[in-house]
Parts: structure tokens; C-alpha cells; sequence
């Protein structure tokens, strides 16, 4: 039977594996109905208000996602058990709804898998042409210039009151990190970003996009904690990957910590990381 009304959607669902986070078949029913008339590349849209670009590939009359798709789970975190959930409103649209749910088979919190502008333009940029060089940076974390000593030592940054202050570059998420960032004075640019568990299990941290503060291009930048630094590799002015795990490891950064990345040298690309401990009273 047709469908009498064009704003209910159709509907599909995938259920995550470890063999489709890298890329993924719609099922082959929407394929033969909708497929003719489903745009390349899609967008998915979260509940967060964000859009992924996602590029398909036709493989023997089956649609594959596949460029930006590994992207968009790693974004999220999505892991063997998860599902999401595809609204198709209109055909002939660019765009499909998504929900994402977890192995409890509950709604995820889309704040806490990433912590990004909410802005199309800037999102889009960092998606377009990456989903390949991420994959292949796996043998670039083993190989990431360290120049931290150890062993590990948990060590907190200590703020100092400039006469100068600017806001953050971004909107962080959590009561506790918009508050840090709200008391946080500076003279020099500076992000804000609430640390959950996946910063701490995964290979990379997604942050503001950089583009007018950092060269649009594969930088290394230095964070530092102390006398402490650390070299990380920088993509596409908005993912934090190689080095990443090391400095989250060895900083013994925590699940609820808050941290104030201080951009303190524009030629060097050196951030000096404050962190305020989950497990503290506030003080800025």
C-alpha cells in the first residue's frame, strides 16, 4: 500500500558489528524501492542538530555506506550491539534522520560522544576527505614524537589571571565545563572540552574546529601540563589522533575532568591543558 502521507517516514535499521563499522549495507528492500532516487553523498542527521556526509557506493545492485561512515561511528562510539535507526522522509531527499541506540537498546547521549560546533559548515569540513586517512593512522599512533618523560605522574594545570580574557571557541557541554569556561581568563584562544569515557578508550578526540586560529592543514601540536608536553598529530584542524591516548593516559585524565585547552604559542602550535578534576570542588 502507498503512502498516503509523505511526512511519515520510511524507516530501516542496522544493527552495529565489528564488521560494518568501517562500512555498511542498507538492507536491499529500501534499496529496490528507494534507492534510485536517494542522493550521493546522504546526510545523516543525530538528534544534536549536526550532519555527516556520508558517500554510498552501488556493489552488485546492494548500496554500501562507506566514505565518512567510519567517521560517523567513530564520532559516536559506536560499538558491536549498538543500533541505528534511518527516517527516509522524502524521496529524492539528501537526508536521513538517525537514531542511535545503545547495546541496552536505550536512546545514547548524544552530548557526551563529542563535543563539536554545532555548525554544518564547519562539521562537513573535517568529514569530506578523512574517512581513509583515519583508517590509516593506526600505524601512525606507535610511531607519534614524544617528548614527556616518565613515568606518569598525575599532574593538574593552575590558572593565572591575565589582564586580557576571551571567551572559549567553543560551547562546551555539561553544566560544570560551560562554568569553567565561562571563569576561565585569558588573553589567548582557548577551547573547552568535558572529558567522558570514550576520550579515554578512544584514539582520538574530536575538538572545535580550528580553522582561522590553525593552518588548514596536518599539523603535530604540543600540549602541555607543567614541564610536561606532548606532540599530537592534528587533522583537518579538528581531530585530535596520534599521541592522543598517550597524553590522556599519561596526564591521568579522568571520566568528568574539565579541560581548558590555552593556545599559549600561534607559531609552535603549543596548547597548555588546564584540568579541573571531576572529583574537586570548582575553582577557576
Amino acid at each position: 500500500m502507498a503512502r498516503e502521507n509523505s511526512t511519515i517516514p520510511i524507516c530501516f535499521f542496522k544493527i552495529i558489528l565489528q564488521t560494518n563499522l568501517q562500512t555498511i549495507k542498507i538492507p536491499n528492500k529500501f534499496t529496490r524501492s528507494h534507492g534510485a532516487g536517494l542522493p550521493n553523498p546522504v546526510m545523516m542527521k543525530p538528534p544534536d542538530g549536526t550532519k555527516w556526509k556520508v558517500f554510498w557506493k552501488n556493489i552488485n545492485g546492494e548500496i554500501w555506506f562507506q566514505k565518512g561512515w567510519s567517521i560517523f561511528t567513530q564520532n559516536y562510539s559506536l560499538q558491536h550491539g549498538c543500533l541505528v535507526v534511518f527516517k527516509y522522509y522524502k524521496e529524492g531527499s539528501s537526508e536521513l534522520d538517525v537514531i542511535i541506540l545503545d547495546q541496552h537498546a536505550v536512546e545514547i547521549d548524544y552530548d557526551s560522544s563529542c563535543d563539536t560546533f554545532n555548525d554544518e559548515d564547519e562539521n562537513l569540513d573535517h568529514i569530506d576527505d578523512e574517512s581513509v586517512e583515519i583508517l590509516n593512522d593506526k600505524k601512525a599512533r606507535q610511531k607519534s614524537p614524544l617528548v614527556s618523560p616518565r613515568p606518569h605522574k598525575k599532574v593538574r594545570g593552575d590558572i593565572k589571571e591575565t589582564s586580557g580574557r576571551t571567551t572559549s571557541m567553543n560551547s562546551p557541554k555539561g553544566n560544570r565545563a560551560q562554568e569553567v569556561a565561562a571563569r576561565f581568563i585569558t588573553s589567548n584562544p582557548f577551547f573547552t572540552i568535558l572529558i567522558k569515557p570514550n576520550h579515554l578508550t578512544d584514539y582520538q578526540l574530536t575538538v572545535p574546529n580550528l580553522k582561522g586560529v590553525i593552518e588548514n592543514k596536518e599539523n603535530y601540536v604540543t600540549l602541555k601540563i607543567g614541564k610536561r608536553s606532548w606532540n599530537v598529530k592534528l587533522l583537518r584542524v579538528s581531530l585530535l589522533t596520534a599521541g592522543w591516548s598517550l597524553f590522556a593516559s599519561e596526564s591521568g585524565l579522568q571520566s568528568g575532568d574539565v579541560c581548558v585547552f590555552e593556545q599559549i604559542n600561534k607559531q609552535d602550535l603549543v596548547f597548555k591543558v588546564h584540568v579541573f578534576s571531576g572529583k574537586s570542588n570548582l575553582s577557576v
